[in-house]
């Protein structure tokens, strides 16, 4: 059976207007969109954006549309979708209405399983931060692993383990399985097409008079991306060296400031494209 918990009186939001709940430590945004001729519908969405995690009730719009005001991405609060990247959607909660009393489903806050985390230290910039594992697996300190992170697969090594389980911790990703031998044999031929990579982009750059220097480059261990690591700032013009590579090379090529770690949130701070915008 449904939990329908009260959110608030339906007359505290104006058709056009929006308000911002807080319930079980989420905030959550409820949009009133008027249409002609009709009382208009609510729609409730976590407040959060699935990007950086930037305020959306702050963010203009018309209709069912919300641009996140960080990066300008549009959302559509009706169907959660994002217009610019769609891998990216909105979390969205059901409404209902009874009477003058606007009611939120409440099984979307049931209280959530612990997640079974370990410390890892991954890509060549030794980044580290938790991973999830499923519940009964276990890993011990300098075990390497295969691991799901917002850019794709990617190797890690298990530095430590949380002896109590934690469910308010984000993890950066989830730990997909042991690294084997095998693994180690697809990972030694990835030397040659990062020297390329590395190569041609320092030549480009360097022939562009570009203000951003190349430090280090790799291939994740799925072989669909090679990340360039660089100094300076953000430039529109490496986004369109970037998409001149991609054309070149038969891998998706992102540039990433080195000085910066993937987003939790799913971004990769650097191939998403939240510069393009």
């Amino acid at each position: 059976m449904t939990n329908w918990i009260p959110l608030g009186d339906v007359s505290e939001i104006k058709p056009g207007s929006r308000k911002l709940y807080t319930l079980h430590g989420t905030e959550i945004a409820v949009f009133h969109v008027a249409e002609p001729e009709q009382p208009g519908t609510f729609y409730a969405i976590d407040n959060a954006c699935p990007h950086q995690g930037a305020t959306l009730i702050e963010g203009e719009g018309c209709g069912t549309e919300v641009n996140c005001p960080l990066h300008d991405w549009t959302f559509d609060v009706a169907s959660g979708e994002c217009l610019d990247f769609p891998e990216f959607p909105l979390t969205r909660f059901e409404l209902k209405q009874e009477a003058d009393l606007l009611l939120i489903n409440g099984d979307a806050f049931a209280e959530a399983e612990a997640l079974n985390l370990f410390l890892v230290r991954y890509s060549v910039m030794g980044w580290v931060d938790h991973f999830a594992a499923e519940a009964e697996t276990n890993y011990h300190h300098r075990d390497r692993v295969i691991l799901q992170t917002s850019r794709g697969e990617e190797v890690g090594e298990i530095l430590s383990s949380f002896t109590q389980p934690d469910k308010n911790k984000t993890p950066a990703g989830t730990i997909l399985r042991e690294f084997t031998s095998l693994d180690q044999e697809q990972l030694s031929g990835q030397g040659d097409v990062n020297t390329q990579v590395f190569r041609d982009c320092q030549q480009l750059i360097q022939e562009r008079g570009m203000p951003a220097e190349i430090i280090d480059c790799e291939q994740l261990f799925d072989q669909q991306t090679v990340v360039l690591y660089y100094l300076g700032s953000r430039l529109p013009a490496l986004e369109i060296l970037a998409q001149e590579l991609n054309a070149r090379y038969p891998w998706r090529i992102v540039f990433h400031p080195v000085d910066e770690a993937p987003a939790a949130s799913g971004c990769s701070s650097g191939g998403c494209g939240c510069d393009q915008k």
